[in-house]
């Protein structure tokens, strides 16, 4: 396919998004398979995002929703569905499966998350799409893996993001889990596994540039979910001591810190950095003490350096504390909320949020886009499509669907 450069000024050259004329299809539903299909529709792909038929996506109905009935809008929807478009099909019957193979053979990627090895129960294999178009890139992402790929004992059990949480030991990582294991409190797994299908979509893309042909990326959210958990595992399997939650392992103070108005975080790893933070709050007997010189040795005193922090801080405001120690090169900043991201002007400056207007919600603030690269436009922040919204005119064009053939599958529920 070709690229499509966007408009520039004069005299300029073109600016032209990284994956501008690259078409998607993305068999998806909840967040994984849509943040990371968002993502390559923020870097300039077609992204057509493939939906049942009345239904559509389940993040469509999930609570809290707007709207007259009939269109009513969820407000999840937002979170991963930007700069998409849709078309209604349904991949059990004979016809959508057709269609659904016409697409392929003029896209470039499918991303899929649905259930372990459903798109292999309805025939659409690895080796069906190659053999209908060997350039097309095959993305997964599931819990643990599917069977074509390299299959274990829990290969096909369902799962959500707190499975994978839960298996790769993150549950035991926050403050607290010493009595019970602890939910992080949003889709850790779900949105790094998103992550890691990007990557892993675009070094497929990257190889076909090299070999012209397409490849099976398998994305596993267990596996991905090890990843962050990667620091534990490293010190327990090597010294056999278990990691205490809530602390980081090799060093001390690194964590939050009560203050007169609010908490800072403060991040003390080397010792450079702890002289620093020693002479910031005036403390150079700590710099000299044998019991603090290297962060182990620190992190078996974390309880008293806290209480040290703690009673510097009393007499500080946030903002004074933390600017003292930026200007001393320790790593520091205030423990925001919501609303402090939301007025934060260094969020604003990088085009972290963006506004995207809805009839139902009113303008709705979106998480943008982190990769920042030089000579690409800004991303924009198209509201989701409705569901089918391009079904029509995108079967037209791509699976030569004229109008009374449409009127006909949409009567018969393919469509």
């Amino acid at each position: 396919m070709t690229a499509q450069a966007t408009s520039s000024a004069p005299g300029t050259a073109p600016r032209t998004r990284a994956l501008a004329g690259i078409r998607v299809l993305a068999v998806e539903g909840f967040i994984a398979g849509p943040y990371a299909s968002m993502w390559l529709a923020d870097m300039g792909a077609e992204v057509i995002k493939i939906e049942e038929p009345k239904t559509g996506d389940a993040a469509r109905s999930l609570p809290p929703l707007k709207g007259e009935p009939g269109k009513r809008q969820s407000l999840s929807l937002f979170r991963a569905n930007r700069n998409k478009k849709s078309i209604t099909l349904d991949l059990k019957q004979p016809q959508g499966i057709e269609i659904f193979e016409k697409l392929v053979a003029q896209s470039d990627v499918v991303i899929e998350n649905l259930r372990p090895d459903a798109f292999d129960k309805l025939g659409l294999t690895y080796e069906r799409l190659a053999a209908i178009n060997p350039r097309i890139i095959y993305t997964s992402i599931s819990g643990f893996g599917h069977q074509d790929m390299m299959p274990g004992p829990c290969t096909d059990w369902p799962a959500f993001d707190v499975i994978a949480q839960a298996m790769a030991g993150l549950m035991g990582r926050p403050e607290g889990a010493q009595d019970r294991p602890v939910y992080v409190g949003f889709p850790l797994a779900d949105l790094y596994a998103s992550t890691v299908a990007v990557c892993g979509t675009l070094q497929a893309l990257f190889h076909r540039t090299i070999t012209g042909e397409g490849q099976r990326v398998d994305i596993a959210m267990y596996d991905t979910s090890l990843v962050l958990n990667e620091l534990a595992l490293v010190m327990e399997n090597a010294t056999g001591v278990a990691s205490k939650p809530g602390l980081h392992a090799l060093t001390a103070p690194f964590g939050s810190f009560r203050g007169r108005d609010g908490f800072i975080a403060i991040a003390i790893l080397g010792e450079r950095v702890w002289h620093k933070f020693c002479a910031a709050i005036e403390r150079p007997d700590l710099a000299a003490d044998p019991q603090l010189q290297n962060g182990i040795d620190r992190h078996g005193h974390s309880a008293r350096l806290r209480d040290i922090i703690e009673r510097w801080l009393e007499d500080r405001s946030t903002d004074e504390a933390v600017q003292r120690f930026v200007a001393y090169g320790v790593p520091a900043a205030p423990v925001q909320g919501v609303r402090e991201i939301t007025a934060c002007p260094q969020v604003k400056a990088r085009d972290m949020l963006l506004d995207i207007p809805d009839e139902a919600w009113g303008t709705v603030k979106v998480v943008g886009q982190p990769i920042k690269a030089s000579g690409a436009p800004p991303v924009q922040a198209k509201a989701p499509p409705a569901l089918g919204e391009h079904s029509r005119d995108l079967l037209k064009s791509l699976a030569q669907v004229d109008d009374a053939a449409f009127e006909r599958l949409r009567e018969s529920g393919v469509v």
